[in-house]
Parts: C-alpha cells; structure tokens; sequence
C-alpha cells in the first residue's frame, strides 16, 4: 500500500506574505468625500442661491437709515421766490452772488460740428514751453519759427497753427525729441532722413519774406505760450494733399487744414496718456545739421537717387496772436554759451627736390572722369 502523499506550505522566502501599504486606506478616503459632499450642499442651501421648494422662502434683511422729516427744509425747497425762502431761513445765501445772470448758454452743435469732433478726436493738453534760460527760449522760438514758415508760409493762420501744434505735440510724446529745436531739426545731419523737408532739402537757402516771417513768429509764441488749436487734434504726421505715402495707412487721419493732411497714431499711443514726456529746457543748438550748401550741393550736382530724397515730415474762434517780439531771422541767432573749438591748423604741403613727386594726390585728365555715368 503507498504512503499518503502529505503537503506542506511553501517557504516563506520564495513566496512572502504581501504588506499592507502604509497610510489610511480606501474607506478613509471614501469617507472624507463624503464629508466634503455633504458641507458643499449645506452651504449652497444655506446661501440661499440653489434653494429648492419644501425649505421657506428666501429672505435678506438690511439695514436701512432714513432722516427724519424736516418740515422747515421741505417747506424751503417749495418756496415760490427767495424772499419767502429767507423767511423761514435766514441763513440762505444770496443767489446774485454767484453771478449766475452773466453765463449764457452754449449754442447747441450743429451737425457739421459734431461730425467735426468726432473726426479730429481729443485736443492736446495746454502745455507753456519754458526754457531754462533766454538763450533757450530764443533757440525753440526760433526753431518753432522756422518750421511754420518754410512748412506753412503760403497757408493761413489755422493752416499755420496745424504745423505748430504738430511740433508740440511731438515734443510731448515719447516717440520725438523732448526739444522743440530737437523735433524741428530731426535727421537733418543726412539727406533722406530729416523728419521735415525744409531741413535737408536746402529751402532754408531762400530768405525769408517778412511778413509771413512775422506772422509765423506770433503763431510759434502763441503755441509754446499753451495755446492749442483742436482742428488737428493729437496728430503728430502731416503731409501735402499731393501726395499719399505709404505710412499714412497705418495711422489714423484727424483733419484736412489748407493744403495739409494730419494724422495721428493707432490705439493707445495716440491718446492723450501718452502725451506727458517731460520738456527739459535745454534747446540744443538750431539746425539745420548738414550745411545748405552742401544740401544744395547734392540736390544740383549729382542729384538724390529715385526713393532716397527727402521724405514728407512724419510729422472755432481763431485766438488771439500774442503781441510779443518776433524771433530772429536766419543768420542773427546769438551765439552759443560756450566758443565752439577752433579747428586743428592743416598740417603743411610737403616739398621735394624731385618735382614729379610734387604732383602727388593729383588726378591725370585722362583718368579725370573716372566712375562717372556716361549720359
């Protein structure tokens, strides 16, 4: 007969028994949700938004503070004229102080005026251009001058007043120079770049009439005195009716003054938080930066390149012109604070024994028209 075959457990180190993981189990977790169900739907029944039928109408109480009834006062208030109003109060001030007969009401607009507003926009924030010294009040006098007139000087006053308040304007925003003679003079170092033609383009070559010259100069006063004319509005780029340059699509158009078309720039650069750079006061020295002689020099000699000469500048009741002394013509500025440095004396022309050698840098006439186009 065989022997009962007997099992026993397996060793417990081929085989060990799992651990439980450490920490609280599934019914701990199960039970915190349940709590967190419960508490959110107690306090939506209780704030009184979700309540459903069964749980009593919804009520809020607040407080309320009422004054009580003055007699005196009401009866003050349905006075038919002051006498009765100042005897039951004497303490009543008197109407006629306050002047109230002299205001007149303002004319209703028209529609013209309304839709002239709407299309020029806010006007600048007054703004008094103070110099820090009477040779700074001169040089942004002048510069102001000089812009209006060799921009404007066939226009009228208002066709005038449009350029000026383009400049100061300009010279408020953070995009510009912080200088009147800065904004006017921008670029004018290469011809191309200058900001306002007049200043590479060698008009100031040409005197000025003086006449217009005055009436430029009466206009620049009163702009950096604060006047401000709205018929631009906030537009810092100007350019002729002749013309339509590409930047003027991506800035917004204010006005059409005389011969001028006035824009301003896009969004928030445009509005009048953006018009708050401080002005220093110190004026640097008036342009132009390149001499006219040499502007005109390029303009008749060789001529500006197709798309390289100057561009156009990127730039009611009429007030009254102040009366004030009218800014320098060209050529009578004063001098600057500080004498400019005298230029270095040219070193001497050497001499040799040999007098082939003292034709040296001279150019042979065969070679004299060299790099020229052949016309």
């Amino acid at each position: 007969m065989k022997p009962e075959l007997t099992l026993s457990a397996r060793s417990t180190w081929r085989d060990p028994v799992p651990q439980r993981p450490a920490g609280p189990g599934r019914e701990y977790w199960g039970l915190l949700v349940a709590v967190v169900v419960v508490a959110c739907l107690a306090l939506t029944l209780s704030s009184g938004q979700y309540r459903p039928r069964g749980f009593g109408p919804y009520s809020v109480t607040v407080p309320l503070n009422f004054k009580t009834y003055d007699p005196a006062r009401w009866a003050v208030m349905n006075a038919d004229t002051y006498e009765d109003a100042l005897k039951i109060d004497p303490t009543l001030p008197n109407p006629d102080s306050v002047g109230y007969a002299d205001a007149t009401a303002n004319a209703p607009l028209t529609a013209a005026q309304l839709q002239q507003e709407a299309l020029v926009g806010p006007p600048a924030t007054p703004y008094v251009f103070r110099g820090l010294t009477a040779l700074d009040r001169e040089r942004a006098h002048y510069c102001l001058t000089s812009a209006i007139y060799y921009e404007a000087a066939s226009e009228s006053d208002d066709g005038m007043r449009g350029v000026a308040q383009v400049i100061v304007n300009r010279a408020r925003h953070p995009s510009f120079p912080n200088t009147i003679c800065g904004v006017v003079f921008q670029g004018s170092q290469r011809a191309g770049v200058c900001q306002f033609t007049f200043s590479c383009d060698g008009a100031m070559a040409r005197a000025p009439e003086r006449r217009n010259w005055l009436r430029a100069s009466r206009i620049a006063a009163a702009a950096l005195n604060g006047y401000v004319f709205p018929g631009v509005g906030l537009a810092t780029h100007y350019h002729t009716t002749a013309i339509w340059p590409r930047w003027g699509k991506s800035l917004v158009m204010t006005n059409i003054v005389g011969a001028h078309i006035f824009h301003r720039w896009r969004g928030r650069w445009g509005m009048p938080d953006a018009f708050r750079a401080p002005y220093t006061g110190r004026e640097p020295v008036p342009g132009p930066y390149m001499p006219v002689a040499q502007q005109l020099a390029i303009l008749k000699g060789q001529g500006i390149a197709p798309g390289a000469g100057p561009v156009p500048a990127l730039a009611g009741t009429a007030a009254p012109l102040p009366d004030v002394a009218p800014a320098p013509m060209p050529g009578t500025m004063s001098a600057p604070s500080a004498p400019l440095p005298a230029a270095p004396p040219a070193p001497p022309t050497p001499t040799y024994a040999d007098p082939r050698l003292n034709q040296s840098g001279q150019i042979r006439e065969e070679f004299s028209k060299s790099g020229e186009w052949i016309r």
